[in-house]
């Protein structure tokens, strides 16, 4: 991500982990920033609202553990992800 792109806040369907490969983040979820720098990660549950801001050129991974699919067909909302 380029210096001071933000992924404006919203959440996935399925449990996420964030790693920083490279560069710092500010993570944003329920209130509270966290600045995550090159190594660091965090996991949130699914559908936990969150906002990421890069504080410098930065490179992330981002995991997401989708949930079965029945229970991903039954949420009510956008489907993505089946």
């Amino acid at each position: 991500m380029e210096k001071d792109y933000v992924l404006k806040e919203h959440h996935a369907d399925g449990t996420i982990s964030v790693q920083v490969l490279k560069g710092s983040l500010r993570f944003t979820t329920q209130g509270e920033a966290h600045t995550l720098q090159t190594n660091s990660f965090v996991a949130l549950g699914a559908s936990i609202r969150h906002e990421v801001e890069a504080l410098e050129e930065s490179a992330f991974l981002l995991t997401i553990a989708w949930p079965n699919g029945d229970k991903l067909q039954a949420l009510q909302h956008r489907g993505y992800g089946a």
